[in-house]
């Protein structure tokens, strides 16, 4: 409905995608729903996970059950959105959105968030951030930092500041897929030390 998919992303016939892009190599599973949201390339988009008014950039992976940016009622009076349907009691007509709705939620490049995640409005959450299963991100988190709990704090970081220095510098994410070929190719996705080494070079 309304969305731009790239004919190179897969999005499961299960799942519901509106008014969002999605970009070439992404995958949105069963029961995911997208709405007004961005999936960068090569992200991938957990079952049964809700995206609300977020831009996801590149090489993430969204944990099942993740819900990132949903709808928060206004709070001013009341918490019930009679106001916002007809269905609800008949007092109006037609369509209000929340106050927050256009609040939106920005995740970075390579992001890892586990399973039943929930990411409030107005988060943004860096480059090469970890995000432990059940936690609830409430404010931003930095690059490279590892986050977990209720409400989710920094544990640690993944690298010492000069290595992330290295990794926001050099932005793998951004490669041609030539280079990208080439660098797995040589295996170093899976061993930091090598991987520094060659791009050190």
């Amino acid at each position: 409905m309304n969305s731009k998919i790239n004919k190179l992303a897969f999005v499961s016939d299960k799942a519901k995608v509106s008014k969002s892009v999605i970009m070439a190599y992404s995958r949105v599973k069963d029961y995911a729903e997208i709405t007004d949201s961005s999936i960068g390339e090569y992200s991938a988009i957990s079952q049964f996970s809700l995206i609300n008014t977020a831009g996801i950039e590149k090489f993430c992976s969204i944990g099942h059950g993740t819900f990132v940016g949903l709808w928060e009622h206004n709070t001013e009076v009341s918490t019930h959105s009679f106001y916002l349907y007809e269905t609800s009691g008949d007092f109006v007509k037609g369509y209000k959105n929340y106050e927050k709705d256009s609040i939106g939620v920005n995740i970075g490049n390579d992001v890892w968030i586990g399973a039943n995640v929930t990411i409030l409005k107005g988060v943004n959450i860096a480059d090469g951030v970890i995000v432990g299963a059940g936690a609830v991100v409430t404010k931003d988190v930095p690059p490279y930092a590892i986050v977990a709990g209720v409400p989710a704090k920094i544990i640690k970081y993944r690298y010492v500041q000069d290595d992330i220095d290295f990794m926001l510098d050099l932005k793998w994410w951004s490669f041609s897929r030539k280079e990208l070929q080439k660098a797995i190719d040589k295996d170093l996705f899976s061993s930091f030390n090598n991987f520094k080494k060659y791009f050190n070079k």
